[in-house]
């Protein structure tokens, strides 16, 4: 029988956090203390680093170190340039990623479901996936024009054939034994590609979403280079043009930064989808 020392004890805080829940708490602010912990030493060993090569360079226009960028950054920030940049580059990747992932999970479910699909689609697809995003800006701003229409067509193009490609990858690695399964319950063919194969390819659908971001970034940078009057890209570019180092150091910077958030973001989001359809 439990007495009242007992019953007091297991109440008592440091006892509830001893407890299964409490546990799985402490493990999870560790896990988020150990892992922003490495970012922070990493970062700093990239700053200490990039210091004592601008020291050597000893050529502040042409290899700026981290202060001089940093006081460059707050003064684009102070012009609301930056955040002007940022906006316009991460709305044209958001558009084209969404879009171009859309197009390719269909498409690669389609592919990998249905072999009359597959033999139409194979030979297109083989083609213009080895034909790089770039190869296509001259095209597409006479196609499009030099508004925002070209830049969105380049990214959807650089994300569908990576996310289509691994949407037919998951199609193929779906278990028989679940189709079989589904078959013996009375499911039809509809039935298991909405229930059985599209949950069951879902995990390498997202991967291959998150290797099409860098695609993504990469691409627009390099269309903003071109035909753009704001983004990280025309930063970069348009720096280049008077020798301003320091800004394009900002906008690599900057790019890395977003991109490295837009990323967390992601397998945030992804863990939470594969963890609803019991895969994670």
């Amino acid at each position: 029988m439990t007495s009242k020392s007992d019953t007091a004890r297991l109440a008592s805080p440091a006892f509830a956090g001893r407890q299964p829940g409490g546990w799985i708490r402490s493990a999870r602010l560790q896990t988020a203390l150990s892992i922003l912990l490495r970012y922070v030493v990493a970062a700093a060993a990239i700053v200490v680093a990039w210091h004592i090569f601008s020291v050597r360079f000893d050529s502040p226009v042409l290899f700026p170190g981290p202060a001089k960028t940093a006081e460059r950054a707050l003064e684009l920030i102070a012009e609301g340039r930056l955040q002007g940049d940022i906006l316009a580059s991460v709305q044209r990747i958001f558009i084209g990623f969404a879009v171009g992932s859309l197009i390719g999970a269909l498409l690669g479910l389609a592919m990998g479901s249905f072999r009359m699909v597959s033999d139409l689609l194979s030979p297109l697809v083989n083609f213009f996936r080895f034909i790089a995003p770039t190869a296509w800006i001259a095209t597409a701003m006479v196609w499009f024009g030099l508004g925002e229409g070209s830049k969105v067509a380049l990214i959807i193009y650089a994300t569908t054939f990576v996310v289509l490609l691994s949407a037919m990858i998951g199609v193929s690695a779906v278990s028989r034994n679940k189709v079989r399964a589904a078959r013996c319950l009375g499911a039809n063919d509809r039935q298991i590609f909405l229930w059985v194969t599209i949950p069951a390819s879902l995990g390498y659908i997202l991967t291959g979403m998150r290797m099409a971001m860098m695609n993504s970034f990469m691409t627009v940078v390099s269309a903003e280079m071109i035909a753009a009057d704001a983004g990280l890209g025309y930063l970069i570019y348009n720096s280049r043009q008077w020798m301003e180092t320091d800004s394009i150091f900002v906008g690599m910077l900057t790019l890395g930064v977003v991109g490295l958030l837009t990323d967390r973001l992601f397998v945030l989001l992804t863990r939470t989808a594969l963890r609803r359809f019991s895969l994670l």
